[in-house]
């Protein structure tokens, strides 16, 4: 009766714990381990996100907002808490670092549209910065630096924007001393959630020659033309030209309720 009513219920119970264990080591990493090998011989036109902290999930989940795929969003880290939270949301996840060639190749870099670095420390942001900019020449990057004086090595590693979080929140904490709705205003331009935001793109055919002041999709604020910026205010705004990027202010589907 004891071996019946108390040994074998445990036995079976222990057998139950290694099946679990057998299934999380082996079955899982196994199954996980093809399908991962099955995407990245798709991907494409991706967008990679190095560091599932603070800013680099909050980014992702604004970039899911805004109507990205999580499918197409890749995420590496070397936390496996990070990489599964990540997987929860719907993205492609990879327990590496993101500094090394083989890591950056196995979701092949080369071949993405966009990559988010944030590493929490300036110096491996830079690191990896490098190490991506090396395997792709001209791959967009965007980094966070959180010290102004790395800012310059940042960008000498190939960083095409660098956001600094510390020096934007004092720019935003010093206008709203003075102006109560300016911090308003620019979290509205940059959320998906806000009634406007900002926009950046390709000058239209129909538009080439018109003056940026008076494009219909919404209110032009600057045109990046062969690597600078000219203001809607400026002379050489008042005609549009092939080849041009406009940062435009349009509405959202917010603002119409």
């Amino acid at each position: 009766m004891f071996d019946a009513l108390v040994v074998t219920p445990i036995r079976v119970f222990v057998i139950l714990i290694l099946a679990g264990t057998a299934y999380t080591f082996v079955f899982k990493r196994i199954w996980y381990k093809w399908r991962m090998e099955k995407l990245q011989r798709t991907l494409c036109d991706h967008i990679i996100v190095t560091g599932f902290g603070t800013s680099g999930s909050e980014a992702i989940r604004e970039l899911v907002a805004r109507g990205t795929d999580p499918g197409n969003i890749v995420v590496i880290d070397t936390d496996a808490e990070a990489t599964e939270e990540a997987e929860e949301i719907g993205c492609m996840v990879l327990q590496a670092d993101s500094a090394r060639d083989a890591a950056l190749l196995s979701v092949h870099v080369d071949r993405a549209a966009a990559m988010i670095i944030s590493a929490g420390r300036d110096d491996t942001t830079i690191l990896i910065c490098l190490t991506a900019r090396h395997l792709a020449p001209n791959l967009p990057i965007s980094v966070v630096i959180r010290s102004v004086d790395n800012e310059a090595p940042a960008r000498a590693a190939g960083a095409t924007t660098i956001i600094n979080p510390v020096s934007f929140a004092g720019l935003l904490l010093a206008g709203s001393a003075y102006c109560t709705g300016t911090a308003e205003y620019l979290h509205d331009l940059a959320s998906a959630d806000g009634r406007v935001r900002l926009s950046e793109r390709p000058v239209s055919r129909e538009e080439v020659g018109r003056p940026l002041v008076t494009i219909d999709s919404g209110l032009g604020v600057r045109i990046l033309r062969g690597g600078q910026a000219i203001g809607f205010w400026e002379e050489r705004a008042g005609a549009l030209q092939a080849g041009d990027r406009i940062i435009e202010i349009v509405p959202t589907a917010a603002s119409e309720t």
